[in-house]
C-alpha cells in the first residue's frame, strides 16, 4: 500500500474517487431527503383524509355516528384512532388509554410508540367537549428508508472499491510501462547509445513520451560520436608525434646525458600514458567493444607483477607481498586485467608511499566471483571522496602538484565494468584497499 501511495497515478485516482464519493453522497443525500419528505407527506395526507372523513361524519350525523365510525375504523392495520371527551375520557377507538407523546413537532404532529411501533398522529378538537386522535404507524416507511440508506451505503462502498481497484490497476500498469522503459534504457546506461525504445501500439501519451526519448537518444548518440571521434583523433594524432619526440629526446640524452632532457622524456611518457588511457577508456565506453574472454591464470599474472614491481617498492623502503592461491583462474581479458593492476600499483607508488609499510597484492574467490585487491598503508581516501576518486581527470590533491592525469582509478573501474564486475574502495585502517570484484566466468 505504501508503494501505491507513492505512485502519482494512484494518488490522482484516489483524489478523483474522493471527489466522486463526495458528489455521489450529496446527490444521494438529496434523493434520500426528497424520498423521506415524499413518504412523510403521503402518510400525512392519509391521516388528514381519515380525519376529514370522520369530521364530516360528526358534522353531518352527530357524535353517535362518529363513535360508530371510529369503532369501525379501528380494524385497519397500522391505523390508530381514539375519540375522547374534553377531559380525556375514552369514548371509542383502538387506544383505550391516551398515549404518552414522545415529542410534538412545530407543525403540531404528535409522535408516540404503540406496540413497539413508532406512530405519527394528529389531534383534532371537534367541539368544546370532543377530541379526535388519528395516527398511523411509521414502520413501513422507516423500513423502506433503512433499505434505501443501506443501498446508498453499498453504492458508495462499491464506488470506493471500484475507484481504488481501478486506480491501483492503472497505477501498476503505468509503473510497468515505466519499468519497461527503464529496462529498455539499460543498454544506454551501459554505454550503448544506439539502443532505442519500442514505441507502444496503444496509449498516445506513452507513444509521445517514447518517441521523444528516442529522438533525444538519437541526438545524444550523434553528439557523443562526434565528441568521441574528436578525442580519438586527437589522441591518435598527438601520440605519433609524441612518440617521435620521445625517440629524439632519447637520442639527445644519449649524447649529452642532460637532466632536463631526462625530465622531458618523463613528461612525454606521462602524456603518452594519458593518451593511451583515454583511447582505452573511449574503446571501453563506446559499448561496441566485445569482451574477449579467455582463461586467465591469476596466480601467474600476479607473480609476474610481483617480480616487476617488488624492486620499485624496495627503492621506497616498502614491501610488496602477494597473497594468492595456486592455480586461481578467471575468464577475462588478460591484457586489460594486467593494465588495471599495473595502474593500481603505480597509484600506490605515486600517492601511497609510506616508508617501512607493506603493500599486499591479493586474490581470493568468493562463490562465483574473484576479488583482486591491492591494500596499502598510506593516507587512504575519505569515504565522502571515494566516488570522486573514480571520476575522470579528478585529483584529490586540489593543488594538482603530485602529477598524474586523474585517469588511473577511472580506467580500472571501466575495465571492471567491461568484465561485468565493479570496483570497490574500502578502508584498510590505515590506508586504502582497492577491490576488483570480477565474475569468475565473464
Amino acid at each position: 500500500m505504501k508503494t501505491l501511495l507513492r505512485l502519482a497515478g494512484f494518488r490522482a485516482a484516489l483524489a478523483y474517487t474522493g471527489i466522486l464519493l463526495v458528489a455521489m453522497a450529496m446527490v444521494m443525500g438529496l434523493l434520500y431527503g426528497r424520498l423521506a419528505d415524499t413518504m412523510r407527506g403521503a402518510q400525512d395526507n392519509l391521516i388528514w383524509r381519515e380525519a376529514a372523513a370522520l369530521s364530516f361524519i360528526h358534522q353531518r350525523d352527530g357524535v353517535r355516528a362518529l363513535a360508530q365510525a371510529v369503532s369501525a375504523a379501528q380494524a385497519g392495520q397500522g391505523s390508530y384512532v381514539r375519540l375522547s371527551d374534553g377531559l380525556g375520557n375514552f369514548l371509542a377507538g383502538n387506544l383505550p388509554s391516551f398515549p404518552m407523546p414522545e415529542r410534538t413537532d412545530a407543525e403540531g404532529w404528535v409522535h408516540f410508540t404503540e406496540n413497539a411501533m413508532p406512530v405519527r398522529a394528529r389531534l383534532l378538537q371537534l367541539d368544546d367537549n370532543l377530541v379526535l386522535l388519528v395516527g398511523h404507524e411509521m414502520a413501513d416507511g422507516a423500513k423502506l428508508l433503512v433499505g434505501f440508506r443501506a443501498a446508498f451505503a453499498l453504492a458508495l462502498l462499491a464506488i470506493l472499491l471500484i475507484g481504488l481497484a481501478g486506480g491501483a490497476f492503472l497505477a501498476r500498469r503505468g509503473l510497468q510501462r515505466v519499468e519497461a522503459i527503464g529496462t529498455a534504457l539499460t543498454p544506454v546506461m551501459q554505454g550503448d547509445l544506439s539502443a532505442r525504445l519500442p514505441v507502444a501500439e496503444s496509449g498516445a501519451e506513452w507513444q509521445l513520451l517514447e518517441q521523444r526519448i528516442n529522438a533525444t537518444l538519437v541526438q545524444l548518440e550523434k553528439l557523443m560520436q562526434a565528441t568521441r571521434q574528436v578525442s580519438d583523433n586527437l589522441a591518435h594524432d598527438l601520440r605519433a608525434p609524441l612518440t617521435r619526440l620521445r625517440v629524439r629526446l632519447e637520442a639527445a640524452l644519449a649524447k649529452s646525458e642532460s637532466e632536463d632532457i631526462a625530465a622531458a622524456i618523463d613528461d612525454v611518457d606521462g602524456l603518452l600514458k594519458s593518451f593511451n588511457a583515454l583511447l582505452t577508456l573511449s574503446r571501453l565506453d563506446s559499448g561496441l567493444t566485445t569482451l574477449e574472454a579467455w582463461p586467465v591464470n591469476v596466480t601467474e599474472l600476479m607473480g609476474e607483477l610481483l617480480d616487476l614491481f617488488a624492486p620499485l617498492f624496495e627503492e621506497h623502503n616498502m614491501r610488496l607481498e602477494l597473497s594468492c592461491a595456486d592455480n586461481m583462474n578467471l575468464s577475462g581479458d588478460a591484457g586489460l586485467l594486467g593494465q588495471a593492476l599495473v595502474n593500481l600499483l603505480e597509484n600506490v607508488l605515486a600517492h601511497g608511499v609510506v616508508a617501512g609499510s607493506a603493500v599486499e597484492l591479493a586474490a581470493q574467490q568468493e562463490g562465483d566471483k574473484v576479488i583482486l585487491s591491492l591494500a596499502d598503508g598510506g593516507k587512504g581516501i575519505a569515504p565522502q571522496r571515494r566516488d570522486d576518486a573514480l571520476e575522470r581527470f579528478v585529483q584529490l590533491d586540489a593543488s594538482r602538484t603530485k602529477g598524474g592525469s586523474g585517469l588511473g582509478l577511472s580506467l580500472v573501474a571501466a575495465i571492471c565494468n567491461h568484465h561485468g564486475g565493479a570496483l570497490v574502495l574500502v578502508d584498510n585502517q590505515p590506508g586504502l584497499r582497492v577491490e576488483m570484484h570480477l565474475p569468475a566466468k565473464a
